[in-house]
């Protein structure tokens, strides 16, 4: 599927930051070919191109490149968008819920499945962010200056309300099945529990759980062959048909197919943040992370 050879590098961000950024992480692709490859659904992100180009087809067809330098916002992905790539280097920084609630007032639900420039959020900021992190000479002076900007940006704005990360880690439990005992954890109701989770979440609620019990599913079959899935899905699945059916709708094609293609791009990133952070997926990430990050 693709002749370019393809690098990830993950980075966690400091201390005072972790419960609204993930991780920062380098991109490049090498060789002289195209990477392609399938994204799994995510929370958003910041991706500032540096070099190359950066192509994303979403689920209803429509395509978007933008050519560097830039920086972009991703916004939340419900479904997988395919990406293609020339030759370049990208740093991006994931999203918690939580940051999106304090990075800005905008309503996470008018950016699902969308990558627009950064500037429509924050204005010229986002070109001196662009500008500090192509002045840097290596991974820890790029760091160093996401850290100083996400800290300078974030200075003096309130933090999440306890309510949101209450619903975020209620979500990541997988014996929370229904929007009803979703909200009843909370304390409020399924309407109020909905308009939570499009502000801040950018789905509803009934979407979001469904995304996360295929996540659960797909991060624990995804190193383990075909005949073993059955006893590997999550729970929640009446049969594994049911999980099959939940893998055309968010990866585009049957688990079969997708695993016969060459996905060592997304492998490739799944490992290197297994390495740092001890899940694969971003739409795992724990809601609170944990003091020791491999246990996060």
């Amino acid at each position: 599927m693709r002749e370019a050879d393809v690098s990830f590098r993950y980075f966690l961000p400091a201390p005072a930051l972790r419960a609204t950024i993930t991780t920062y992480y380098v991109l490049e692709v090498g060789g002289d070919g195209l990477a392609e490859e399938l994204l799994f659904p995510e929370w958003a992100n910041i991706r500032l191109l540096l070099d190359g180009e950066w192509t994303q087809t979403f689920g209803d067809g429509r395509v978007v490149t933008h050519s560097s330098p830039t920086a972009l916002m991703s916004g939340v992905i419900s479904r997988t968008a395919r990406v293609r790539c020339p030759p370049g280097r990208m740093v991006g920084a994931g999203f918690l819920p939580a940051g999106w609630a304090v990075f800005t007032a905008l309503p996470a639900c008018d950016y699902v499945n969308d990558i627009i420039p950064l500037s429509n959020f924050i204005g010229a900021a986002a070109d001196e962010l662009l500008g500090e992190v192509l002045t840097t000479t290596d991974d820890a002076a790029m760091v160093a200056a996401l850290d100083a900007w996400f800290l300078a940006r974030m200075a003096g704005r309130k933090a999440a309300e306890a309510l949101l990360v209450a619903a975020h880690e209620a979500m990541l439990d997988p014996e929370v099945r229904s929007v009803a005992e979703w909200a009843r954890r909370l304390g409020r109701s399924p309407r109020q529990l909905e308009r939570l989770a499009l502000t801040y979440f950018g789905m509803g609620p009934k979407a979001l759980l469904r995304r996360q019990r295929f996540l659960r599913s797909f991060a624990a079959i995804r190193e383990h062959p075909p005949g073993l899935w059955g006893r590997m899905i999550d729970p929640g699945y009446v049969d594994q048909s049911q999980f099959i059916r939940d893998f055309r709708y968010f990866m585009g094609m049957a688990p079969r197919a997708y695993f016969a293609r060459d996905f060592s791009f997304m492998r490739a990133a799944g490992r290197a943040r297994a390495a740092l952070l001890g899940d694969p997926l971003h739409g795992l990430h724990a809601a609170v992370p944990a003091a020791d990050p491999k246990t996060a």
